[in-house]
């Protein structure tokens, strides 16, 4: 019985010690920053909050690049944070509400910043003015090389700066089934939101559906407005 015992807590022993030596490596050490940005305008490109915009890095390792990429998605201005990187040689693509562009080669250590051409499906921008409590909302949403077909045009309300088309306390639809793609493209469309709450602060944005396979929409730059 004794014998049996023992065997035991040497097993044990083995089990622990082998699972101490599997997990001694070393920590991620470094961080990649950087942007997507519009290769005609140079400004960053808008994405969504959520599940919007990723980049795609796949390690150089053994000899080889990695069959599966390590995804992480960027901010809503564009940018982007990777700070649980190793030190190595990496390749970079990018997929989101724009063409996919072509690999980027480069190695990674310590901090390594790194700005991402890309070409929008659309261009969309968008003012909102406060009267009483009511806000007034204009968009105009242009086409880029990429040539995509306007889908939708949507205009967003929120109580916090994280909006988008699955975020947001109010929504209104474009009606566009009665102009071209090009009559949208040269139009300003408008929305409003009304009710608000005086002395609160909202945040607006609008929104485009470019004809896309992967339904990414373009986006305006995240408006703050407070109710008189």
């Amino acid at each position: 019985m004794r014998k049996i015992i023992f065997l035991a807590v040497v097993l044990c022993g083995l089990i622990g010690f082998q699972g101490c030596s599997l997990d001694n490596y070393d920590e991620p050490t470094a961080s990649l920053t950087g942007a997507l940005v519009d290769a005609e305008t140079n400004e960053n490109v808008p994405c969504q909050y959520q599940n919007g915009s990723r980049i795609r890095i796949y390690e150089f390792y053994n000899g080889n690049w990695a069959n599966q990429p390590n995804d992480f998605y960027t901010k809503q201005d564009g940018t982007f944070t990777n700070n649980a990187i190793f030190p190595g040689k990496y390749q970079i693509v990018a997929e989101g509400p724009f063409e996919t562009p072509e690999k980027v080669e480069i190695e990674i250590s310590g901090t390594q910043t790194l700005e991402m051409k890309v070409t929008p499906f659309l261009r969309v921008s968008a003012n909102a003015t406060a009267s009483g409590t009511t806000v007034k909302m204009t968009a105009t949403v242009k086409h880029t090389s990429s040539k995509r077909v306007i889908k939708a045009v949507e205009f967003y309300c929120g109580k916090t700066q994280y909006v988008d088309k699955n975020t947001y306390t109010g929504k209104v639809e474009a009606q566009l089934s009665e102009m071209t793609d090009d009559q949208i493209a040269s139009s300003t469309l408008q929305a409003e939101f009304t009710g608000l709450q005086s002395g609160k602060t909202y945040y607006f944005r609008a929104g485009a559906l470019g004809e896309n396979s992967g339904n990414y929409y373009n986006y305006s730059t995240v408006i703050e407005v407070k109710i008189p």
